[in-house]
């Protein structure tokens, strides 16, 4: 690690150790339980939800609900958006897909990233952004739901840049736009805040796992979560 990326991640852990998140809406007895998958662009989080749907026979959905996702609004509101309109839009969608899956009857779903992502792509962009964030969030936070259990998949720099390369089309233009080694520094750190903060995340390192390994060790976390 260079000296110019250790102060990256010192500074960004300073920011980040005078924050707190607010206090989220407590889960309904009725609704089913999420799991979240998190990470960074790379990382495996679409193939790992896509295995856990099909091993647990649970639905699979993005954390953002799928009205938001029209290839041109998406590019633009993550590469043209003030950041600010960028983040409301992104939050707006999570919870909506939240609300949706109150009303649904199976147990269980895998959520491909949810809010937490919003919060990490703009605490990774400038950990002072997460403040004001944080503070948009706040007189609404005891109305949100956020996902019962998180999975944060933790892989390295090089790791994610060689499955980016391995995309196709847009998806790979938008995850390089912050495929930098700085960028990806301050989202770990943001995760291990988060990871702080949320007694029900976990990490799973990924780098050398075969992805029977990856899987694996999932569902032993998520089958303590949901007997």
């Amino acid at each position: 690690m260079t000296t110019e990326l250790a102060q990256e991640r010192e500074r960004t852990r300073s920011v980040l150790g005078s924050l707190r998140l607010p206090r989220f809406l407590d889960r309904g007895r009725q609704t089913p339980r999420v799991i979240a998958v998190e990470g960074p662009n790379g990382a495996g989080k679409t193939t790992l939800c896509r295995a856990l749907a099909e091993t647990l026979r649970a639905p699979y959905c993005l954390g953002t609900d799928a009205a938001w996702f029209s290839p041109a609004l998406k590019t633009r509101m993550i590469r043209e958006a003030e950041w600010f309109a960028s983040a409301m839009f992104f939050f707006s969608g999570c919870f909506e897909q939240m609300r949706v899956l109150r009303n649904r009857s199976e147990p269980l779903m895998i959520m491909d990233r949810s809010l937490w992502s919003t919060l990490a792509v703009h605490g990774a962009e400038k950990a002072e952004r997460l403040e004001v964030v944080l503070a948009m969030l706040r007189p609404i936070a005891a109305e949100i739901q956020v996902p019962d259990f998180t999975v944060v998949l933790d892989a390295s720099f090089a790791s994610c840049q060689a499955r980016i390369a391995k995309k196709e089309g847009l998806d790979r233009a938008l995850d390089q736009l912050t495929a930098t080694e700085g960028f990806h520094a301050r989202e770990q750190e943001f995760y291990r805040w988060l990871g702080r903060e949320r007694p029900e995340l976990a990490f799973l390192g990924v780098d050398e796992a075969e992805p029977h390994e990856v899987l694996e060790r999932a569902l032993d976390w998520i089958r303590e979560l949901v007997p």
